[in-house]
Parts: C-alpha cells; sequence; structure tokens
C-alpha cells in the first residue's frame, strides 16, 4: 500500500505548539507517512529533522502579514499541495486553518484537518479580530476533523461555531518522558550564571511566552506577596489573610520564555521591590534542567488550551501549580495531582505557593500521582497512535 502524503502547515509558532509540531515531524511512522512541512520562514532547522520529513517549504504564513503576501502565500501553498500530490492537509492553529482550508479546497485535497492548540481570543478583541474569528469558524466547517488538545476547548469550539461535537476529536498533547528525564541530566544549567545562590535558594519556576494570555503578571503579583512586598502595581491582599508570610529563605523566581511583554513585566518586577528575587531567563533550550533545578512549576495562566509545561514538570515528578482554566484541570485534580487556583488571583496563587514551601513531602506525594496520570494519558506514544490511527481512517 502506497505511503499517505501529509501536509503540515505551522506560522511562526512558539511553546506548546512549536513542541507539538516538532513531536509530530519526528514521530510520525516514516513507513505509513510521508510528511511534508510548511512553515513560517526560519521556524524549523531542515538539519535537525534530518530524514524525518520528506519536504519542507518556507513561506510566509504569519498572521501579521500584508493582504498581498497572504495571497501569494495561500496560491504558493495550493502549488505545493498539487506538485507534492497531497492526501491530507493537517494545520495547526486559527491562522492556518484559513489558509490552509483555503489551499485544500482550492487544490480539492481529500483530507482537511486542524488542530486548534489554543482558546480564541474573543473578550476585549477588535472587529479586525472577530471577522477572523467569524471567517475561521465557518472554514473549520469543511474540515473533516478539528482536534482539540483538551475537551473543555473542544466543547468550547463546537458551541462557539456550531461545528457538530462528532466531528471534533480530542487528542491529547503528549510528551516524551523518557526524553525529557534523559535531558534534565544532559548539560546541566551552569547555576552560576543565575543566581550564585541558587544551589540553597528555593526555585519557583513559570515557564511561558510573554504575553497577556499567560497572566505572568499574576505569578509577578503572587511573588511579592509571598516574599511580604505586597504594595503598589495594584496589589490589594485581603484582610482574612493577616500578615505577609516570613520565609526565612526568600525563593528566586525563574521566568522562562520570551515575548512582547518582557519589557513590560521587566518594570513590573523594579515597582513590586522583587527585582532581586526574579531572573528573566528568556527563550532557553535547557528547560528541561530548569525544572530539574526548580521545586516547582508554576503556570498562571488566565485561558490554556492544556498546558504542556505542566506535563513537562510531572515528567520530572515536580509540584505544579496551574490556573484552574481551559483544559489544565483535565491534568491536575486540586490537591491529588497539583494545586489549582482561580485566574487573575495573586492572592490564592501566593497561598498555594507557600502551602508547597511549608508541605514539601504533600507537594512530592502529588507529583508522583501526577507523573502516574501522565504515563496513563499523556505520553508522546499514545498520542502519536491516536493522530495515526486518524489519519488512516480518514483516508
Amino acid at each position: 500500500m502506497s505511503k499517505i502524503k501529509i501536509l503540515e502547515v505551522v506560522r511562526d509558532a512558539e511553546g506548546g505548539m512549536k513542541k507539538h509540531v516538532e513531536t509530530l515531524l519526528l514521530g510520525l511512522n516514516k513507513d505509513r507517512f510521508d510528511i511534508i512541512l510548511a512553515c513560517s520562514r526560519g521556524q524549523f532547522n531542515r538539519s535537525d529533522l534530518k530524514d524525518n520529513i520528506y519536504n519542507m517549504y518556507e513561506i510566509s504564513l504569519g498572521d501579521r502579514q500584508s493582504s498581498w503576501t497572504l495571497l501569494k502565500s495561500l496560491l504558493e501553498l495550493v502549488r505545493i499541495i498539487k506538485k507534492e500530490k497531497v492526501n491530507i492537509i493537517h494545520a495547526h492553529g486559527m491562522a492556518c486553518a484559513v489558509m490552509g482550508t483555503v489551499a485544500g479546497i482550492l487544490a480539492a485535497t481529500p483530507v482537511i484537518i486542524t488542530t486548534i492548540h489554543n482558546f480564541p481570543a474573543i473578550k476585549g478583541t477588535g472587529i479586525k479580530q472577530r471577522l477572523s474569528n467569524l471567517l475561521s469558524g465557518f472554514l473549520l466547517k469543511f474540515n473533516r476533523r478539528v482536534i482539540v488538545v483538551s475537551r473543555n476547548l473542544g466543547d468550547f469550539i463546537s458551541t462557539l461555531w456550531n461545528i457538530h461535537r462528532d466531528r471534533v476529536q480530542v487528542i491529547y498533547n503528549g510528551v516524551d518522558v523518557e526524553e525529557i528525564q534523559k535531558g534534565s541530566d544532559r548539560s546541566p544549567v551552569a547555576v552560576s550564571e543565575l543566581h550564585n545562590s541558587a544551589a540553597t535558594s528555593l526555585i519557583i519556576l513559570n515557564i511561558s511566552r510573554l504575553i497577556p494570555s499567560k497572566g505572568v503578571d499574576v505569578f509577578l503579583k503572587a511573588a511579592a506577596i509571598l516574599i511580604g512586598n505586597n504594595s503598589g502595581e495594584g496589589i490589594s491582599t485581603d484582610e482574612s489573610r493577616g500578615n505577609p508570610p516570613v520565609l526565612s529563605d526568600k525563593p528566586l523566581f525563574f521566568i522562562a520564555g520570551d515575548g512582547p511583554q518582557m519589557p513590560e513585566l521587566k518594570k513590573m518586577a523594579r515597582n513590586l521591590g522583587i527585582e532581586k528575587n526574579v531572573r528573566f531567563l528568556g527563550f532557553r533550550k535547557d528547560i528541561y534542567n530548569l525544572i530539574g533545578l526548580s521545586d516547582m512549576v508554576v503556570l498562571s495562566s488566565r485561558n490554556e488550551g492544556l498546558g504542556i509545561s505542566i506535563l513537562e514538570a510531572l515528567a520530572l515528578k515536580k509540584p505544579v501549580i496551574a490556573s484552574n482554566v481551559g483544559g489544565i484541570p483535565e491534568i491536575i485534580t486540586h490537591g491529588r495531582t497539583g494545586q489549582l487556583v482561580p485566574p487573575d488571583d495573586p492572592e490564592a496563587l501566593a497561598d498555594a505557593m507557600l502551602y508547597l514551601i511549608k508541605n514539601p513531602e504533600e507537594g512530592k506525594k502529588m507529583a508522583l500521582e501526577g507523573y502516574k496520570i501522565l504515563i496513563e494519558k499523556y505520553s508522546r506514544e499514545i498520542m502519536l497512535k491516536e493522530l495515526q490511527d486518524l489519519f488512516q481512517d480518514l483516508y
């Protein structure tokens, strides 16, 4: 039987979406599928993918391109589909849902699939974003399947755009547990680079792209409360909390990630008086080492499709605190596999961090239980099998 040709379409992406796509490119069965990649320029290094893909095309797929550039990219995508005789288009994210679906229709591609990784922006958006959402929702109806990374996201997408729930399929993001565990032992982080006392300090890690939806500002406000600096920047401590906690060992707060909010967040840390306790690490390739160094991992998002950084933390059996939003409660059961806190609530987040500091054995117990759930539901192997079976079934 001839192999199925799959075109993976990816705009310029960071964080969880990029890791997800890399996992597919490296992990899909090359005896069953020929993988062709269409991506934004500079997004992936061809040499890193080695023999894992059949072909690669770099075109302008970002959502900040001019209309003329996007039209040229659409026509180029149609040309690629016809040239490669693509059987399945698999687009990632809302921007590529539009490009991939229109190109697939124009090229008469048998199967079009889109994976939605995050909740589409709805509140507080301008007319351009609302029209873009409307167009995306309309075009998703022409997809044979819409893949989502959590049940919560699937329900939201189905209701928002009136897509029959049977055509929305949940395939959880999966992580390579063995690779993460090996990675945490490889080329250990130079602790002196981060802080000369980091070896003896409590380290609380946040892994996020620095954009408003990730709530890193909430993390900073919680950090200020935790170390007893709860004034300024709009922080108001509930009277029931009493005095701020007194900690003999002031934590260090590591923020791993880059993004447009970096200057604003650095200014916030200065205004909160916690600049000496916060390390903005930028984009890091040694993220598993950082998780291994940390005492807990915090994800303070305002919305989240699933949260790969949580899975990575659990793979290394680290305690997790996360916002009770999106698909996160499908991973974290409060008090059993981690701590859940309301979004946009620095006081609750500070309380959760303080609880884990004062109860380290409880934190270890929750992390171990979370690790067991990870192995059962969120492994790389499970995700790849479900996706490959779907490709085979639809074609």
